[in-house]
């Protein structure tokens, strides 16, 4: 794993921090002696990540809260500003979907929530963190979205891509007006990962038919796309600025 020793006692802040993806990022940020603020709705998932974390982390908050509600959002960034004195680094990682979908089979209202749950949250925690966004030198906004927001080329939802592929755009409209201010923005777009969420969704047959159309004939695990995040939120990435990182093996190239 890459050192960025001028992440140590950085303050970042996660969502989606209890499994899969978001997880994975907690532990590499922990590595790097980084302050961390994680956020989900699942309280006990959290607390089993910070119970796993490096023993030199810095100070880590467990913050419980629904993403996709501006009051809940709010309180958070509240506490994690408050106890943490400031933050350097947001990632919004929360997101998924349910089932795979086609549009005819989809309800008004798992559309709605996987928006909601997908775009929605990016929106309100960046914007309750962007006064405190403001305040730090090495400001960063890392968002997550999906080679399914870049591209079709296998069963998903719907939803789950329109939400994803309005994160990039969303994304580089932060770019663009935060720039100013020295906060970079920018978003990675991953493949298909060995998640549990996925693990459940997909069957084996699946997997290996996606890895198989992978060049690096592999899907992506976690830590691949925290490694990148964590370069994204070093120095060395200080002048990217509403970038995408497709972090897909090779499997779509733009």
């Amino acid at each position: 794993m890459a050192i960025y020793p001028e992440l140590k006692n950085r303050i970042v802040a996660i969502t989606g921090a209890a499994e899969g993806i978001g997880a994975s990022t907690a532990h590499a940020f922990a590595e790097q002696g980084a302050q961390l603020a994680l956020i989900d709705i699942n309280d006990r998932g959290i607390d089993k990540v910070i119970a796993a974390l490096s023993p030199s982390r810095g100070k880590t908050l467990a913050v419980r809260a629904d993403v996709t509600d501006a009051a809940s959002v709010a309180a958070a960034m509240q506490r994690i500003t408050g106890e943490l004195s400031g933050l350097d680094v947001l990632i919004n990682c929360a997101g998924g979907y349910g089932r795979l979908a086609t549009v005819e089979d989809m309800p008004l209202n798992e559309w709605d929530q996987t928006l909601a749950l997908n775009l929605r949250s990016v929106f309100l925690v960046t914007k309750a963190a962007i006064p405190s966004l403001k305040q730090s030198k090495a400001g960063r906004i890392i968002n997550v979205a999906s080679i399914s927001g870049r591209t079709v080329f296998a069963n998903s939802s719907p939803a789950y891509g329109a939400a994803k592929a309005g994160v990039i755009q969303f994304t580089r409209f932060l770019a663009y007006q935060l720039g100013p201010a020295g906060i970079t923005s920018n978003v990675i777009a991953p493949i298909t990962t060995l998640t549990p969420r996925v693990a459940a969704l997909r069957t084996k047959e699946d997997v290996e038919r996606i890895a198989g159309e992978v060049p690096l004939r592999r899907l992506a695990v976690p830590e691949d796309h925290a490694q990148a995040m964590l370069f994204l939120a070093s120095d060395g990435a200080a002048y990217l600025n509403g970038v995408t990182l497709d972090i897909n093996g090779g499997r779509v190239m733009m």
